[in-house]
């Protein structure tokens, strides 16, 4: 039951109202962690006030969430910064659902989607009584759980404060079509907009609306995950989520299928990849075709594999202990041909990169590909076990043990390192520095691009220090970035541009009058500063 319905309305619209205050306009940062933190604690406190002791696994999400939230102000790769604040709002939205049962551990795949779709409809469902009938409920509820009752004066401030903030938006749309339809009613109405200093009114309108819409939402998280509706009980993870109606003969035939089509392939890869280059080149392909046309269809076919062994235990009957024996064994000869073709796409990966070099998309791979592989290792594990049921719990270990990788591995610092590195043995096609590219880099590569400039390596040294002054030049030319998007990775590299300013005298910037745009001249070519930031590849 709900002992105070204020502490709910006050934290949901102050978490909403931060939304507005860390974000809006502003380029992401350490404002992210932070409204994660001030969220978690709202949560936790509002629950510490209303006497809910929140399950101890409550506290691991809540510091995973937090921890993932980090990467905001540790890293500005695009694509970390992206799924590591993605990983967190989903364990918020886990911690929520699961704040004081903590049954996230012994759900399967089936029941966070149907968790989830009731988590949606319930927060819209659960503020609107609370505050649009609050009083009356609380009263009721205080009445049963013997708790005194606040004097009459104390609980009639919060309709006054509902009317006006019903109030306020109505007034605010209305007064702007009537200063639209006389001149001099608008006349006074922007005198009195410039006593409060207002001068964007539609704007200043659309954030109280956005901040109301985000309070209503966070008010019905709140008061779901502290006094959910229904206490629901803890899932069983090896009982089936749904009816099985396939034979095991459909299932037998699919899985000897797929192994039978597996092991055709492999038998060609032996042949053909693992035999070596002088193989391919007889199927008239080289060796970096080779190996860039097999490397996604092959992690696809991974994907998909599980998939199908989940769906297919999912709905076969596995009545006698033969029968599960013939399932576990054909699935476990699908998953371990997987992981031999995830080696082979591993190897076409170095093979593409030792070609061409690196790229984000190629370190994407090259670091989800060992993580694939210990969740299809952890999945034979679970099937020899028979704790198939578990398969929910270790994608989200994975999963998130794949986030922290690329959080700590710092993406674009790599690929400059391994790139310049390549540059230094050799200039022909392929391993030339790729100025533009190195360009497209965060601020995140400059540590490892200034260090390999200081070492005096005549190869990059040149095109390595206009790519410094053009960075120079476009931190100068840019707006100051207000704190809430404070970066430590951004921080880092202006303050050592700066210590060595002196240096990017030696590649003034110029201007392009035909393009309009600025270069540095190496060598008597024309290298452009413009950064077209593509983020993937």
């Amino acid at each position: 039951m709900i002992k105070n319905t204020s502490r709910f309305l006050i934290a949901g619209l102050l978490i909403a109202w931060y939304v507005d205050f860390l974000f809006y306009k502003k380029p992401f940062g350490i404002a992210f962690t932070l409204w994660v933190v001030i969220a978690v604690a709202a949560l936790f406190i509002i629950s510490y006030l209303e006497k809910v002791k929140p399950h101890w696994l409550s506290f691991v999400l809540a510091g995973v969430a937090i921890a993932l939230s980090s990467a905001s102000f540790l890293r500005m790769e695009p694509f970390t910064q992206t799924i590591s604040a993605l990983a967190s709002l989903a364990l918020l939205m886990l911690l929520t659902i699961t704040f004081r049962d903590g049954h996230w551990p012994y759900f399967r795949l089936l029941d966070y989607v149907l968790r989830g779709l009731k988590w949606l409809l319930t927060i819209f469902s659960r503020p609107w009584p609370v505050i649009f009938q609050g009083q009356k409920k609380n009263n009721q509820e205080e009445n049963s759980d013997n708790v005194e009752i606040k004097p009459q004066n104390k609980r009639a401030i919060w309709p006054i404060l509902r009317g006006l903030l019903l109030s306020i938006p109505i007034l605010l749309v209305l007064a702007s079509l009537l200063a639209s339809a006389d001149p001099i009613f608008e006349k006074g109405l922007n005198d009195l907009f410039k006593i409060f200093k207002i001068e964007n009114i539609a704007e200043y309108i659309f954030r109280l609306v956005n901040i109301l819409l985000l309070g209503y939402l966070f008010i019905g998280v709140l008061i779901q995950a502290i006094h959910p509706k229904n206490q629901e009980p803890r899932p069983q993870p090896n009982q089936p989520s749904l009816s099985k109606f396939l034979g095991s003969v459909e299932a037998k035939i699919v899985f000897i299928s797929i192994n039978l089509l597996f092991a055709a392939f492999l038998v060609i890869q032996f042949r053909y990849f693992f035999g070596g280059q002088v193989n391919i080149s007889e199927t008239g392909f080289t060796y970096s075709e080779y190996a860039r046309r097999g490397f996604g269809e092959i992690i696809t076919v991974a994907v998909l594999s599980l998939l199908i062994y989940y769906s297919f235990h999912s709905i076969t009957r596995l009545e006698s202990p033969n029968q599960k024996r013939w399932f576990t064994g054909l699935s476990i000869l699908v998953f371990s041909q997987v992981l031999v073709m995830l080696v082979s796409s591993y190897q076409r990966l170095v093979l593409y990169e030792q070609a061409y070099g690196f790229s984000r998309l190629r370190t994407y791979s090259h670091l989800f590909l060992p993580w694939l592989a210990v969740l299809i290792i952890l999945v034979i594990v679970l099937e020899l076990l028979q704790r198939q049921g578990h398969l929910a719990f270790t994608i989200i270990v994975v999963a998130t043990g794949f986030v922290v990788t690329c959080v700590g591995f710092n993406i674009d610092g790599f690929i400059a390192k391994q790139n310049i590195q390549r540059a230094t043995l050799s200039d022909q096609e392929g391993y030339a520095l790729d100025f533009y590219y190195i360009s497209e880099l965060g601020s995140d590569a400059v540590p490892g691009i200034l260090d390999s400039y200081l070492t005096d390596n005549p190869s990059a040294k040149d095109l390595l220090g206009a790519n410094l002054s053009c960075r120079w030049n476009e931190i100068q030319n840019q707006e100051a970035r207000p704190w809430q998007s404070f970066n430590i990775s951004h921080a880092r590299s202006v303050n050592l541009l700066d210590q060595f300013q002196q240096e990017w005298q030696n590649y003034p910037i110029q201007q392009d009058e035909s393009r309009i745009q600025d270069y540095v001249l190496v060598d008597g070519e024309k290298y452009f500063c413009a950064n077209t930031s593509n983020w993937i590849d």
